[in-house]
């Protein structure tokens, strides 16, 4: 094992990773929303709750995103599971920690299981060898929309999947400034 890729090293980029999400969320839900063709209301601030579901979800992508980076870019972490468990569970919480009083107190319990599932299938995509980033985005549509929904065509699946890269560029530069000083890495998220 790497001697900068140790136990501390994926819990600390795993608490990055929750507050770079939550920075995520925050600046690029609109947009992904837009692309995604996401069924949401005019005026959201009337009816934040389809909105509020949206950023969810978001979360959940760019989590499965952030670990696919990950594993893409740390041989470490295919060799041992307990990295990925570790980076997992920082990230989880402390995303979840985060935007907690934004986002997740606010949904109803509806909402937190379908955001639960979601993140469950999203994460398990992430994980499977060999998956691409353009799986993530195209299990996100049908998890948005529905299998077959007529709302997710090429140029949709395209866009989602320009976000996700954008993304997942963001989570490689977080992985090479934490390899180069893995002491500041967990002081980046606050």
């Amino acid at each position: 094992m790497s001697k900068i890729i140790t136990n501390q090293f994926a819990e600390d980029l795993g608490y990055t990773y929750g507050g770079c999400i939550r920075d995520l969320v925050r600046f690029t839900a609109r947009e992904a929303a837009r692309v995604s063709k996401a069924k949401l209301p005019l005026f959201d601030f009337l009816n934040p709750g389809p909105f509020l579901m949206f950023k969810a979800l978001w979360s959940a992508l760019l989590q499965a995103t952030a670990i696919r980076t990950t594993l893409d870019n740390c041989p470490e972490y295919v060799e041992n599971e307990k990295l990925l468990k570790k980076t997992l569970f920082q990230m989880n919480y402390h995303g979840e920690e985060v935007m907690a009083d934004k986002i997740f107190k606010q949904l109803t319990d509806e909402q937190s299981a379908r955001y639960e599932e979601a993140k469950q299938k999203l994460i398990a995509k992430a994980i499977k060898p060999d998956t691409v980033k353009s799986e993530l985005a195209d299990l996100f549509l049908e998890l948005l929309h529905g299998k077959g929904s007529d709302r997710i065509n090429e140029k949709t699946r395209t866009a989602v999947l320009k976000q996700v890269t954008l993304s997942s560029e963001t989570f490689r530069r977080l992985i090479d400034v934490s390899k180069k000083n893995p002491a500041q890495t967990k002081a980046v998220a606050k």
